[in-house]
Order: structure tokens, then C-alpha cells, then sequence
């Protein structure tokens, strides 16, 4: 009777245990308390991972588009630019630049006088907004004065030589912010600049 006793006694212990074991934990020989070696921790079965989503998938942003993302084709008649705006990226909220042809010459610098070629498209629907090309006249630029009407030539400009051509992305608040009345006020804009001639500072 003593050793059914014994036998009762250290099922009903067993039995306490696997109560209190964490769900799907494998037995241990580990004493309490005992760390397992790297060797016994690599022996244990996993869980399936997985890597968490990236900061975009999370909010179900797109990524801010790039100035390589936005084409820019010049006409066959040179009379100004087809702009394609991409639309898997997000509207950029700051000043881009790429050139298109690099130019010759000097540097512009600030206090010259630049003579632009350019043609303007909303970033919205991708419509030429304003054309120079193929017109009589061009439009002159100093740099390091302020602009009126448009916000970012100075900063857009910065480096350009003489046949420069230049893709600009020229966000809301750099665009027209400072003429109310114009109706590319609160657009984003892309620009394709010439810089037809440069007449240094006096």
C-alpha cells in the first residue's frame, strides 16, 4: 500500500506540472532556473517568422516621387517639353532639380541675369500650363533677387550654365504662394528650363 501510495503521489505531481507548462513549450532536463546553451537553444523548435511591414505599407503611403521619376521629352518641333507625371509616387513636398543637357560655359552666379526658355505643367493633370518655347520672347531671371510671382527660380537655378536644360519640381508653397489671383497658386509644378543666354553682374 505504501508504493501505491508513492505511485499516486507522483502522478498527482506530474499531472501539476503539465498543468502549469506554458502551451506549445517543449519538456526540459534543465534543473530551475538552468539557461540552455546556444547549441541546446538552436536544438528547440521555432515559430514561423515574419518581418514587419515597412513604415509606408504601415500607413498606406505611397513613396515621395523623385525627380528621375518625372519624364520630360522635348518636342520634335522644339517648341517646349511633353511632361509625364508618374503616378505610383507620392507629390513631392520640396524643391527637385535634374538636368537634362548640362550647358557650357561658367556657373551662373548670384547677380546674373538669366534668359530662360520654359514650359510649366500642373502637377495634377499633367496639362502644359505656360510655354515659352517657339515664342518671341523669353524670361529674365536675376538670381540672388526676389522673383515676383514665382517662388524657387533662385534655388532652382543655382549652377546652371548657358544651353542648360533643366527639370525643376517646384512644390505648392515655393510655386506661385505669392500671387493669390494666379490660378497656379497652391499647384505643384514642373518646370522645364532653357537658360538661353547668361549676362554676368555689372
Amino acid at each position: 500500500m505504501r508504493n501505491a501510495g508513492k505511485i499516486i503521489t507522483v502522478a498527482a505531481v506530474a499531472a501539476a506540472l503539465a498543468a502549469c507548462s506554458p502551451p506549445n513549450e517543449q519538456p526540459s532536463d534543465l534543473p530551475p532556473g538552468a539557461e540552455p546553451t546556444p547549441s541546446e537553444q538552436a536544438a528547440q523548435p521555432t515559430q514561423g517568422t515574419q518581418q514587419p511591414p515597412t513604415q509606408g505599407e504601415q500607413d498606406g503611403q505611397k513613396e515621395t516621387c523623385t525627380a528621375e521619376d518625372v519624364k520630360a521629352t522635348q518636342s520634335s518641333e522644339g517648341e517646349g517639353y511633353q511632361v509625364t507625371i508618374p503616378k505610383d509616387c507620392a507629390e513631392p513636398t520640396e524643391l527637385l532639380t535634374r538636368d537634362l543637357k548640362p550647358g557650357s560655359g561658367p556657373e551662373a552666379a548670384e547677380g546674373d541675369e538669366l534668359d530662360l526658355d520654359y514650359t510649366i505643367v500642373g502637377w495634377s493633370d499633367g496639362e502644359v500650363k505656360e510655354n515659352s518655347f517657339g515664342t518671341l520672347g523669353t524670361l529674365s531671371v536675376q538670381l540672388g533677387e526676389e522673383q515676383a510671382g514665382f517662388e524657387g527660380w533662385n534655388e532652382a537655378l543655382q549652377g546652371a550654365r548657358q544651353g542648360t536644360q533643366r527639370l525643376i519640381v517646384v512644390p505648392e508653397t515655393m510655386g506661385f504662394a505669392q500671387d493669390g489671383d494666379n490660378p497656379l497658386n497652391g499647384e505643384t509644378l514642373v518646370v522645364v528650363a532653357e537658360v538661353v543666354d547668361i549676362a554676368p553682374q555689372q
